[in-house]
């Protein structure tokens, strides 16, 4: 018994390195594209769904006050999703004798079949006006250049969905760990996107086309789906639409952190929730990347100068990812004492995720419970 425990725990861990080293290559290998602003840009709807988010929507609106396309082509709609907080007073206030923006304030009326923010998104959508849409989050702030890029990017690739990349501001310790943490995320949805297996596009850094959105019938018409960011993405890809996947500074928009673990933990339910639907494939190496965290232990216990060499050769493959995805974002290393303790920071929230999940029934997301 003891035999097969350390061989299967030798095995998981090893197969594990195996796919980091090719996730490795693929992104060594994945270009950096740079961005050409069309000459004669469309008009764009900004889309932001709204709920108790007092704390960051002014940074948010000031952001998109501040983007760089033409006054009469552009629209931001903000939806208040029955927020019991000062969201909506300071929404009001900030968009006062501001005519491109529109605040609409939702009942929870509205398209009965949706919840949350896809039935925000639909009601703002049926309002929109742009021959494109930009979604994104009130916690999110965009530069300057985001929604031209973003625009340009779908014109010029001829696809009718694009993401982008989301990276987080951070000043604490937590923080700068889930910065970490999306920069890798968003490298192996980038690195999946370029050998031609898109899974998703991040719902608060997209784009769409409102011919493709309308031709699916919009959120309204889509199942509904806790994340309603893969939903429609798939709606997208089962009606033969196109996406496109920009791992570049000028797509890139930053996140507000999360301010606590328990807070981390739900959103980490939340995407594991909603990745049921994701191809089977993805779930094969979702699990060996969990199982590392639990056989790497058993087999630490068991043989510790092998799990050592182990661990040392995942933590330099790992940084090397780190550091790849960075210089692809034209970014400097901003925290090195968090990619550097990274795999501890995941030797806990990794089991600790896991058990959550677990025992915890229902998938609670702004105040609600799905």
């Amino acid at each position: 018994m003891q035999h097969f425990i350390f061989i299967t725990a030798f095995t998981l861990c090893s197969i594990y390195l195996l796919i980091q080293l090719i996730y490795l290559l693929i992104l060594s290998k994945l270009k950096k594209r740079e961005v050409n602003i069309v000459d004669n840009l469309p008009t764009v709807s900004i889309l932001v769904a709204a709920r108790n988010e007092a704390k960051n929507i002014v940074d948010c609106l000031n952001a998109l006050n501040q983007l760089d396309y033409p006054e009469d082509r552009i629209e931001i709609i903000i939806g208040n999703d029955q927020s019991t907080d000062y969201t909506q007073m300071l929404v009001e206030n900030f968009i006062r004798n501001k005519p491109k923006f529109r605040l609409i304030n939702l009942s929870g009326s509205e398209h009965q079949g949706t919840k949350g923010k896809a039935r925000v998104l639909a009601t703002l959508a049926r309002a929109a006006k742009g021959e494109y849409y930009l979604i994104t989050d009130a916690d999110i702030v965009v530069g300057p250049q985001w929604a031209k890029a973003m625009v340009s990017t779908m014109v010029n690739d001829q696809v009718d969905m694009v993401g982008g990349t989301t990276n987080i501001q951070a000043e604490y310790m937590l923080d700068k760990y889930q910065q970490v943490d999306w920069l890798y995320f968003m490298g192996i949805i980038h690195s999946f996107a370029s050998i031609g297996r898109n899974l998703t596009v991040v719902g608060n850094n997209m784009g769409i086309s409102a011919k493709a959105y309308n031709a699916v019938g919009g959120y309204e018409s889509i199942p509904f789906s806790i994340t309603e960011d893969y939903a429609l993405f798939k709606a997208f890809k089962n009606k033969g639409f196109k996406t496109s996947q920009r791992l570049n500074n000028e797509t890139m928009v930053y996140s507000k952190p999360l301010d606590t673990i328990k807070a981390i933990l739900k959103q980490r339910k939340r995407w594991l929730t909603g990745g049921w639907e994701l191809p089977f494939y993805y779930h094969v190496i979702m699990f060996i990347f969990g199982a590392w965290y639990f056989a790497m232990p058993v087999l630490f216990l068991m043989n510790w100068k092998l799990s050592l060499i182990l661990l040392l050769v995942k933590d330099f493959v790992q940084l090397f990812q780190l550091l790849s995805i960075n210089k692809k974002l034209s970014l400097q290393v901003e925290h090195p004492i968090a990619v550097l303790t990274y795999e501890l920071y995941l030797f806990f929230m990794i089991p600790l995720t896991s058990i959550y999940f677990l025992t915890n029934r229902n998938t609670t997301w702004k105040g609600r419970k799905y």
